[in-house]
């Protein structure tokens, strides 16, 4: 097994959302702000989110140094604005970071600060931890292997949990909200708390495929924040600086922690638990409305959102689950439940309904650029149950339909962060029109009022507060129905003159009432966990609400009184202290910044294409090699540099590849030129030597077509390749240089997939190779496989069937790369052709949830069982060759460390035929390692 295999793994995932390799077109320009502390690089367009986000970071770089360390180093900050992700990131190979700027339109989540700020809060801390983890050990293996080897050793040293836990403290402690002022981010661990369940240290760190684990955002804030109030601010620095030294060896994170306060990782978690866990007591205790669950009990974990009701005592949720993808479902009073349709992939969860018309938005992506994505409006009919598709190459968010179905307001996000409503035909999808925001409000959840003249939503203002506002559909004029508050807001639902909304003006999210005409706030609902989501039957006089619990959002019901509501009063601070946290950090800096302008300069995409950032040993038997990485900032130029020496024939080789992702298509070339390469010729040990040379060019057009339930990509890709071997000694060979192309058409259609299943429940896979030579010497090679998946009998089982053909040319000049599947247990056979088909029936045995020694937490357990058929044509007997088997393999899917992705098994196979070259075997048993499951979406 390869060491850069697993060097590959530790750090893969630390940025696998991240790579997009040459993502956004070239007509795309870019400028950049140049500085000692960062290069901020921004598409043309977006000059005062550059000038923003390089204002915070040399303020946090000047002043917020002491609780991590005083380490420097410029770091480069790309705005990536073509995409609807909200979301950012820091990684080591190459140093960088990179923005998403399209805010989210949910603020429970994330908030609802301007984006470009708490991106900056929180990613700039990445950057202080990756400069000032770079110590001891550490530090030697950044010089020893680059920046990935620093990489490797810092994370293997501090968990997961504390980058963003300490990364989220930075944005709450250094903003007026941040993640740690949000109900909805103590969630999970309250509903832990409430149900009395108390997971065990590695099942939070290593999560599950059966139970809901809080993520390690939630823990490591929880932890981190413990850690500085019991031992001061400064207490973190002192253990991360220890364990990235690895002061001691084993566990080094945890036993610097026993140092320090005497209780090992374990013993500080479930202190952290009896600390927090009373306060969440206390809350629910002291609030408890009544209210009967609507949705049936369920062993599975089950998520049910943004409710509406049809009359009737039902209601239209949609319903995700552990073993479903998730559904637009109608569910009544006793829990039945019947499905609609599904959304697919959505570029968000929400969704909206009114007289018989769903509608959402449906995520799209441009077929070359992965940067480039799309919101498209999709509306469902329930009557007639016809999905349409409205609106193409939009950037749509949280649409409401009137009631007749003519007409649909959206929000939509421009590039450069602009917000603003927008009224469509509901049939056309063309724009009636686009109402005026002069005050630069990002709009969540539009709602048509009662009348359908304004609209009624929440906005958050640039300041980051977030309020209600009604905006005339006739004239644009706006009025405001709430204050400003810090306190986030989720989506309203307007009955005859009230609207109904949740936020988090408590510890937890409930359920509020507004009445527009007098301005009055009346609540609801007083739970113990959060309630994000309610509808009303007013014919009924019922609420229905979701309230988080350890089985996912669960639906209650409870009695909405006619008159005798409680007047809410949100001037006043109806938040527990520990939910107002005061790090000391100076508190919120975001107004004391000074918007300095810096100079604004051209960025060119040819910047330092050759940006070398670590070199990584090779090891896999008889190679023995270091090969030199780099990539550049834009992630549009891939280039390394190699050696390698084999033992067995003592010859070495030196490589060189780059790859350019800026152009359509993709563009390679590489050449190795291998020394000393040797075969032995006869039983005394004599040998022939030569050198090889090698140099390869081509290109590939990767395409991206996934739409509604499926994720969908075709690959083209050719390849010309030029191989001379050049004799040492007096011999000569009879084909000493071959010239040919290599060409390969891969199709890939997944049907999404459920967190239990194994594989998808419907999808295929298709590969077509050729290899042909393009000169003198006779040699060709045509392959091709095709995979289908299938479900099972129950949701967590997988049908795969397989199937196979291979045929090569018989003058045996030349012998391409072998990549055939043969059949299971077989030694492969001579052929001039072969082909096989295959079955193979995936299943779950056991979610263990247990591990040992902080090194491996098993998840699950899962088999196998598969039948094998195969021909291959042996041309020298001029006979078929059957091959046939049956057989079982045992799969442990597990986490190293907790953190990374792991599978290996077993195979018994048993051999129904002869093997050609061990007649006398009839079985086998074999080890596996399916490493193409740890790069697999």
């Amino acid at each position: 097994m390869k060491f850069l295999l697993g060097l590959s793994i530790i750090c893969f995932p630390l940025s696998l959302a991240a790579q997009r390799f040459g993502g956004n077109p070239p007509s795309l320009k870019w400028n950049q702000i140049n500085t000692d502390t960062a290069r901020v690089i921004f598409p043309r367009g977006m000059e005062s989110q550059g000038q923003r986000v390089a204002n915070i970071v040399h303020y946090l770089n000047k002043n917020t140094r002491s609780s991590i360390g005083n380490r420097q180093q410029k770091v480069s900050i790309v705005l990536q604005n073509q995409t609807l992700i909200s979301n950012g990131y820091v990684q080591l190979g190459p140093f960088r970071s990179e923005f998403f700027m399209t805010p989210s339109p949910s603020s429970f989540d994330l908030g609802s600060l301007k984006w470009e700020e708490q991106l900056a809060l929180h990613e700039y801390r990445h950057v202080l931890q990756n400069l000032n983890f770079r110590q001891g050990v550490s530090n030697i293996a950044s010089y020893l292997a680059g920046q990935l080897g620093q990489a490797a050793l810092t994370n293997i040293a501090v968990p997961n949990w504390f980058w963003e836990g300490d990364a989220v403290i930075m944005e709450t402690a250094l903003s007026p909200q941040g993640r740690g002022r949000l109900p909805a981010f103590f969630d999970g661990f309250r509903a832990l708390t409430l149900d009395g369940k108390h997971y065990d240290y590695m099942k939070i760190r290593g999560g599950s495929y059966k139970d809901y684990v809080p993520n390690h955002y939630e823990l490591g804030y929880l932890m981190s924040t413990y850690g500085r109030d019991q031992y001061g601010r400064d207490f973190w620095k002192g253990v991360t600086t220890d364990a990235v030294r690895y002061r001691y060896v084993c566990y080094p994170f945890s036993q610097s922690l026993k140092h320090r306060t005497g209780k090992n990782i374990r013993a500080f978690y479930n202190a952290m638990l009896q600390h927090y866990q009373p306060l969440w007591q206390q809350y629910a205790a002291a609030n408890n409305t009544p209210a009967t669950a609507l949705n049936k009990a369920s062993r599975i974990v089950t998520d049910y959102r943004y409710l509406y009701s049809t009359g009737n005592n039902q209601w239209i949720v949609l319903k995700n689950t552990y073993d479903h993808i998730p559904g637009f479902f109608l569910i009544d009073t006793q829990g039945n439940e019947q499905l609609i349709t599904r959304p697919g992939i959505q570029v968000d969860d929400y969704f909206s309904y009114k007289n018989g018309r769903i509608v959402w938005i449906q995520a799209r992506y441009d077929a070359r650029w992965g940067w480039k994505d799309y919101g498209v409006v999709k509306i469902y009919d329930v009557n007639s149950k016809q999905a349409r598709t409205i609106t193409h190459q939009t950037k749509y968010f949280s649409p409401d339909i009137s009631r007749d179905g003519q007409r649909l307001i959206v929000v939509e996000v421009a590039p450069g962060q602009d917000s603003r409503l927008r009224l469509l035909n509901g049939n056309t999808g063309r724009e009636i029109t686009a109402l005026p925001n002069p005050n630069g409000w990002y709009y969540s959840y539009p709602k048509f009022t009662a009348d359908e003249q304004a609209i009624i939503s929440p906005v958050r203002n640039k300041q980051g507060q977030m309020a209600i506002i009604q905006q005339s559909l006739t004239d644009g004029s706006t009025s405001l129905l709430t204050n400003w508050r810090y306190d986030v807001i989720g989506a309203p639902q307007i009955t005859k003159d009230t609207v109904y909304y949740t936020a988090a003006y408590q510890d937890v999210h409930n359920v509020f009432a507004l009445t527009p005409a007098d301005g009055k706030i009346f609540q609801l609902t007083a739970r113990g966990n959060s309630a994000l989501h309610a509808a009303v039957d007013t014919a009924a006089h019922q609420l229905a609400f979701t309230e988080f619990s350890t089985k996912g959002y669960q639906l209650y019901q409870t009695s909405l009184p006619a008159t005798g509501w409680k007047q809410f009063d949100t001037a006043g601070n109806a938040h527990s202290p520990w939910q107002q946290p005061d790090f000391k950090e100076g508190g919120n800096i975001l107004g004391k910044i000074d918007d300095k302008h810096l100079p604004v300069t051209t960025y060119h995409k040819a910047h330092r294409l050759f940006n070398f950032h670590s070199w990584i040993p090779t090891i896999d038997d008889p190679n023995y090699g270091i090969t030199l990485y780099g990539d550049n900032i834009l992630n549009t130029f891939s280039s390394n540099l190699g050696y390698s020496y084999n033992y067995n024939e003592g010859s070495s080789s030196i490589k060189a590849n780059i790859q350019y992702g800026a152009w359509f298509p993709f563009l390679q070339a590489g050449t190795d030129y291998r020394i000393n390469r040797s075969t032995r010729i006869n039983s005394k040990g004599d040998r022939l030597y030569w050198n090889e040379f090698n140099w390869h060019a081509g290109f590939s057009i990767p395409l991206n077509l996934s739409a509604g339930l499926y994720s969908r990509s075709i690959s083209l890709a050719s390849n010309y390749n030029y191989q001379k071997s050049i004799p040492q000694g007096n011999f000569r060979f009879r084909d000493d240089q071959i010239q040919y192309l290599n060409s390969s058409f891969v199709f890939n259609n997944q049907r999404i997939r459920a967190r239990q299943h194994i594989y998808s429940h419907f999808g295929q896979y298709l590969l077509l190779q050729y290899v042909k030579s393009i000169t003198a010497v006779p040699a060709w090679q045509l392959y091709g496989r095709l995979d289908l998946y299938l479900p099972g009998i129950l949701p967590s089982h997988s049908l795969v069937l397989q199937g196979a053909y291979q045929q090569k040319d018989t003058m045996r000049r030349y012998s391409f790369s072998d990549n055939f599947v043969y059949a299971r247990g077989y030694n492969d056979p001579f052929y001039q052709y072969v082909y096989k088909a295959g079955a193979n029936y995936h299943f779950p045995i056991a979610y263990p949830d247990w591990g040992f020694l902080h090194i491996a937490y098993f998840q699950r357990i899962r088999g196998n069982v598969f039948y094998d058929y195969s021909q291959a044509f042996d041309y020298r007997a001029g006979r078929h060759n059957r091959f046939t088997s049956v057989g079982g393999e045992l799969f442990l899917d597990l986490k190293i460390g907790n953190t990374i992705p792991f599978s290996f098994g077993a195979r018994y196979s048993r051999l129904l035929d002869t093997d050609l070259f061990d007649p006398s075997r009839k079985q086998r048993v074999e080890f596996i390692v399916p490493l193409q499951q740890l790069f697999s979406f």
